[in-house]
């Protein structure tokens, strides 16, 4: 009888893949750490963070105002109490919404009045709760073969019919009811209108199959929002409300991806065609008003920049001789941009972590600028930094602030700047000595600020403020922050103030006639005096597409902008010369609506709070019946998986239970997640699971063997994230039984069980990043070690020890194509080690790449952990291995499209070079170097609307002097 002296190579808890049914759950975007309290509402569950209960009440009066409209204009509520999520922890305005595993909106209590396409609003808030309850009406809502799926299974990701419609539907519908119901919001806004009119003009207005924003084609992700926004507004106009109504109730009744055919009874055609005749009449409108705008002349600015996704308001130095701004492309890190005003070339261009404002010091040797640094796992909030330009050196100078669009006042001794706090924001004025914070006014619901601009004699402070009921104006407050002076007061969106170098014009842009337009009015105490509509504007530019964020050199000479095209955004220069400028006349700007009712009536929140409780929403809602293959040894898997979370993702769970059919035993896993300590996180799983592999007998002979591996193990993760680079520990310790049978039933185990005790800990840093053209991560590094730990629990003297470490290298640089170049190097390596302990088996071969998840649970492919294109898994084994690889990426086409409303759209190609070799051995004399060369083919595919997955066709050519043939293969993911 032979005793195999040792389990197979460590595989990790099955129980940990059920954590990928989780990551649509238990990813927090809500601090799971902070004190929770909650209260009840007719219709929802409002959970906020303590200190945020004004904002909550607020959030949930707006939020039974619009589950009360969208219930009468749009389709059937939900049933049930839907979770509100109030959170507090970063500056980026936003919110989200998901019916699985239950009704759940999360809201950010930050303002939008800083986002270009968001700040056409009258209440932030309740143009937000719009967008995301009409998300969760139209998720949640199944009937037909769902609904009877739904009464089967619960709620299931799976039988979700809104799941298979195309993105614009889904955002769409979004866009236009916020607009709808508020009277504003973005498909009544002109930024969207704008955009689209470019796309229109220049000939690129994205057919049906393009309009989901899945490939990096500006606008990218706004273009679900702003295709799918208007074409329901305007289907909204020629065939009503309740026809819009009608075709989502019906979708709801649709097979997957048949949607096409659902508006036949409403828009008079599919929507295929609809889509194609609203396109027309659009386009031929776009090409008049251009036309029209052309025979009145246009103002052609001299480019200062290339086109970018986004850039900031440009700022002059105090000399004039040099201009600054944000500048992000997709391409490329966020940058700060400086360069010579003369010349227009390139001083400095600096890596930055966000979008944000900049201001030149006063001896115009540096900027302040802000920009958004997590503070910790989910905490991301703006600050303060100071950039020397001469030395390329960034100084931090606040930690946790949440400021923004700072502003150095004329003596260069303090910044006016945004502070975001408590649901809203207020200018602050910073002293740059003492660093000392003085607000200019409190926090107050109903008023946001943004743009604070100093006055050259730095008495006063130009600024855009939002008064509830209003779209955004333009005020100047004096230097303790009181209004002086109203300068506009309209239904146009007036932003990004400026002042003329000398005091005598205040500039700012506007889209009073249809788009964004640089402005100007006259500084005087007679003009201070007037009301908005009597005051003399000036237009000082008249562009077909849009010109924003002002600024006058200090010299008088020039006038610079940000210009919006059909590609992105540039920065331009104008003569700054008042004898051009030509009186503004009324403005058009009209499409604001008037409010639904019943917003003037809301009545308010009084339910009585009491502490957060997990238990209403972490009850399982579903489950889902699962089958995945095995072979010959230990059968298929037949079970069933289920899993939960709570509202704020502070426990979550997944268990899976099933039959192995060779192996005539139970197999199952489970897993629970706490995230409640903030930065770690703690896992506890316990699993049995069946499997096949190699041994080694105590003669060092192999043997093939069925394992049966039952397992506890707690684990914690600790994560320190920053915008620039992410760190991660964790360590495990578990127990684990194994039982080992030979395949052949003539080798029989004298003493097959073994109980280990087992310590882990895995670790990484990575630099490394992808942009949204990236061919694959580029410009940083990745380090990951793996180390575990087995001693015999009947045996302290019998141990193994296994290390794993990845070493991943990425070098990018610009030749051609839609993306930056890439030379990436990877370096595996693996040992193991025991006592009286056969060391753990590492299998050389195979084909790199990730497992892609056809539904949750369910996966073709997979990575081979220590790959060599050409040779099959397995092909050489031992207790040391090395692997590596050295690969040249380069892009071929971005293409972008689809056909019609197929679920399948071709978003980019790319092409990789590599050389790959290895080793595995037992001991030094059975050293054998592999390696092979080759070419991939990689398709990035957009797929079910939603998501882009990579796969990779590739040729490999071994290079040793075995008798192996080159290969074609087909994987999934990106090498590495």
């Amino acid at each position: 009888m032979t005793r195999p002296p040792a389990s197979l190579a460590g595989r990790g808890l099955a129980a940990i893949a059920l954590l990928l049914l989780l990551s649509a759950t238990a990813a927090a975007q809500v601090p799971p750490d902070e004190r929770y309290l909650m209260f009840k509402t007719d219709h929802f569950r409002v959970i906020f963070p303590d200190g945020m209960e004004s904002f909550a009440r607020r959030a949930a009066a707006s939020a039974e105002w619009a589950y009360g409209a969208l219930s009468e204009l749009f389709i059937e509520p939900p049933p049930g109490r839907i979770a509100l999520v109030i959170t507090n922890n970063t500056d980026r305005p936003n919110a989200s919404a998901t019916p699985i595993p239950s009704n759940r909106v999360v809201l950010i209590a930050a303002p939008d009045i800083a986002s270009r396409t968001l700040n056409y609003y009258t209440d932030w808030v309740d143009q937000t709760l719009a967008h995301e309850l009409t998300h969760i009406f139209h998720l949640d809502r199944a009937t037909g073969i769902w609904g009877l799926a739904q009464s089967v299974f619960g709620r299931s990701p799976v039988f979700f019919p809104a799941f298979y419609q195309p993105r614009w539907v889904i955002e769409g519908l979004a866009t236009y009811y916020e607009s709808r119901l508020t009277g504003a919001g973005r498909a009544y806004g002109s930024n969207f209108d704008m955009l689209l009119n470019n796309d229109a003009d220049a000939g690129d207005f994205r057919t049906v199959d393009a309009a989901n924003g899945l490939s990096p084609i500006w606008p990218a992700g706004n273009t679900p929002y702003a295709y799918g926004g208007f074409y329901f507004r305007d289907m909204a106009e020629a065939h009503g409300d309740s026809a819009i109504a009608a075709f989502t109730e019906r979708g709801a009744a649709r097979l997957p991806y048949t949607l096409n055919w659902a508006s036949n009874p409403y828009f008079g055609r599919t929507l295929t065609g609809s889509w194609e005749d609203w396109s027309a009449g659009f386009e031929a409108a776009a090409r008049a008003r251009a036309d029209s705008l052309r025979a009145a002349g246009l103002t052609v600015g001299e480019p200062i920049s290339g086109l970018a996704w986004a850039v900031s308001s440009p700022r002059f130095s105090p000399d004039g001789a040099r201009v600054a701004f944000t500048f992000i492309t997709p391409r490329d890190d966020p940058a700060t941009l400086v360069l010579d005003a003369g010349t227009l070339g390139v001083v400095l261009r600096e890596r930055r972590n966000s979008s944000g404002g900049n201001t030149w010091m006063a001896d115009g040797s540096g900027l302040y600028l802000s920009q958004a640094e997590f503070r910790d796992r989910y905490d991301l909030y703006g600050d303060l930094y100071a950039l020397d330009v001469a030395r390329a050196r960034e100084r931090r100078l606040t930690v946790g602030a949440r400021i923004s669009s700072p502003d150095l006042s004329p003596d260069g001794r303090t910044l006016v700047a945004i502070e975001t706090g408590s649901g809203s924001n207020r200018m602050v004025v910073i002293d740059l000595q003492s660093m000392e914070m003085r607000p200019l006014g409190p926090f107050t619901e109903g008023v946001n600020w943004e743009h604070p601009r100093w006055s050259p004699d730095g008495e006063r402070i130009a600024a855009e403020r939002w008064l509830q009921g209003e779209i955004a104006d333009i005020v100047v407050t004096d230097r303790a922050g009181e209004v002086i002076w109203q300068v506009t007061r309209d239904d146009a969106s007036d932003i990004t103030p400026v002042w003329s170098p000398d005091g005598r014009y205040l500039l700012w842009a506007s889209d009073r006639d249809g788009a964004y337009d640089i402005y100007a009015v006259r500084v005087s105490p007679g003009t201070m005096r007037l009301k908005p509509t009597q005051q003399r504007l000036w237009r000082l530019t008249r562009t077909l597409s849009g010109a924003s964020g002002p600024d006058v050199s200090s010299d008088g000479r020039w006038l610079a902008y940000a210009g919006l095209y059909p590609e992105g955004l540039r920065v331009e220069r104008i003569p700054y010369d008042t004898a051009t400028w030509e009186p503004a006349g009324p403005g058009w700007r009209a499409l604001r609506q008037p409010p639904l009712p019943p917003l003037a009536g809301r009545s308010e929140i009084d339910s009585a709070v009491g502490p957060y409780s997990p238990f209403p929403s972490l009850w399982p809602k579903s489950w889902l019946p699962l089958i995945y293959g095995g072979n010959s040894e230990i059968g298929i898997f037949i079970g069933a998986t289920t899993f939960g979370a709570d509202d704020i993702r502070r426990h979550s769970y997944a268990i899976l239970a099933g039959w192995r059919t060779g192996a005539k035993a139970i197999e199952a896993a489970a897993v629970y997640r706490y995230a409640g300590f903030g930065n770690t996180v703690m896992e506890l799983g316990a699993a049995q699971d069946w499997s096949t592999g190699v041994v080694l007998t105590t003669e060092g002979q192999p043997v093939d063997v069925v394992e049966r591996e039952r397992e506890v193990v707690l684990a914690a993760d600790f994560l320190r994230r920053r915008m620039r680079s992410v760190f991660r520990v964790a360590p495990l310790i578990g127990l684990q039984t194994t039982r080992f049978t030979a395949v052949d039933p003539q080798i029989v185990f004298s003493d097959p069980d073994f109980t280990d005790l087992l310590v882990g800990l895995f670790t990484g840093y990575s630099t490394a990043r992808a942009y949204p053209r990236s061919v694959s991560l580029e410009k940083g590094f990745s380090a990951l070690l793996g180390l575990s730990h087995r001693r015999l629990t009947d045996d302290w003297d019998r141990w193994r020890v296994s290390a794993e470490a990845v070493l991943r290298g990425y070098l990018s640089f610009s030749v051609f194509g839609y993306a930056n170049h890439v030379i990436a190097a990877r370096l595996s390596v693996g040992a193991s080690d025991g006592h009286d302990r056969s060391p753990e088996i590492f299998e050389l071969g195979g084909i790199p790449g990730r497992a892609f998840f056809i539904v949750p649970g369910l996966a073709i492919g997979g990575g081979s952990q220590f790959p060599i294109r050409g040779y099959p898994e397995g092909v050489e084994f031992g207790d040391r291995i090395v692997s590596a690889s050295l690969e040249y990426r380069f892009p071929l086409q971005l293409v972008g499209r689809g056909y019609g409303l197929w679920p399948i759209l071709l978003d980019k190609l790319s092409v990789g070079l590599f050389v790959d070799a290895g080793s595995a051995w037992l001991n030094t004399d059975d050293v054998d170097v592999l390696a092979s060369v080759g070419s991939e083919l990689s398709v990035d595919l957009g797929l079910g609307y939603e998501f882009v997955y990579q796969f990779r066709v590739g040729l490999a050519i071994p290079i040793d002097d075995r008798t192996q043939s080159p290969s074609v293969y087909l994987a999934a993911g990106v090498a590495f």
